[in-house]
């Protein structure tokens, strides 16, 4: 009777964790990433992504205890063929979790882009200055996977 309550527990946790995570985006053998500083862009097969601006960086200072991990809110600016097609807000967690409905960049029939990361993490409460972030960018083929 214990073994079957054991397994029992341990399917609910295994499902209730699965559930927390959907569509989680993990780099892979068939991505290629990039990262690019505040102000500058980066090219991915004619799509251009520039990282323009941090919104807000709320993310738990390594030498703070918080009661929430917190989060990063960018905007990058997306060009075609050197045509402007949209700014896209875009939410770094600073758990590290990278999905869909926060991160995605640019969808296509071909391919996604992400914002992955976004360093420096802060290490105190102190603002960190824009001229030292760097954004990690993933772009990822539809066609291959």
């Amino acid at each position: 009777m214990k073994k079957l309550l054991s397994l029992s527990l341990l399917c609910m946790v295994s499902f209730s964790f699965s559930q927390n995570y959907p569509n989680q985006i993990i780099k892979d053998s068939t991505s290629i990433s990039g990262i690019v500083s505040l102000n500058e862009a980066i090219d991915f097969d004619g799509v251009e992504v520039k990282f323009k601006e941090v919104i807000k960086d709320s993310r738990c200072p390594k030498t703070v205890m918080c009661v929430r991990a917190g989060e990063a809110e960018i905007i990058v600016s997306i060009f075609k063929n050197g045509e402007f097609i949209k700014d896209q807000r875009v939410i770094i967690d600073a758990s590290g979790l990278v999905v869909e409905k926060n991160n995605l960049v640019l969808k296509s029939e071909d391919y996604e882009i992400y914002g992955f990361s976004l360093s420096p993490y802060p290490t105190s409460p102190k603002e960190i200055s824009g001229e030292l972030y760097s954004l990690e960018l993933v772009y990822r083929s539809i066609v291959e996977r």
